[in-house]
């Protein structure tokens, strides 16, 4: 089966996502959008090593760039909302599947047949 686009862009999402450092700058940058140096500062990071993390997260497109009017120098990051969506849809569906396996086990589990053979 040859993987869709949803899956790429998946795979990039959980990718970029599965360093620290880059979490917690997704964490920052949904309480509000941010300067590379704003970030660097509230994560105690160089920023040789924070544009490189950047990078990761502009190129899964979980990040978006954006300049400042008068300024060609300051660039201001936020997070790309619809980037997140892949990942609660699989979300949704992984709690949908464990949430059909519980209910399935609780029928087993509260079945009167079964637990008549039980006692004997």
């Amino acid at each position: 089966m040859e993987p869709s686009s949803d899956d790429f862009q998946l795979n990039a999402a959980f990718g970029a996502l599965s360093d620290a450092s880059r979490r917690e700058m997704i964490r920052l940058l949904l309480q509000k959008p941010r300067r590379a140096g704003e970030l660097a500062e509230c994560i105690e990071m160089s920023p040789q090593a924070l544009s490189r993390h950047l990078r990761v997260l502009r190129k899964a497109g979980l990040v978006s760039e954006h300049g400042v009017e008068n300024d060609a120098r300051v660039r201001i990051y936020s997070v790309h909302p619809a980037a997140l969506q892949p990942i609660q849809q699989w979300m949704a569906q992984v709690e949908d599947l464990w949430r059909r396996q519980l209910h399935a086990f609780k029928a087993f589990a509260e079945n009167p047949r079964r637990a008549g053979r039980a006692k004997s």
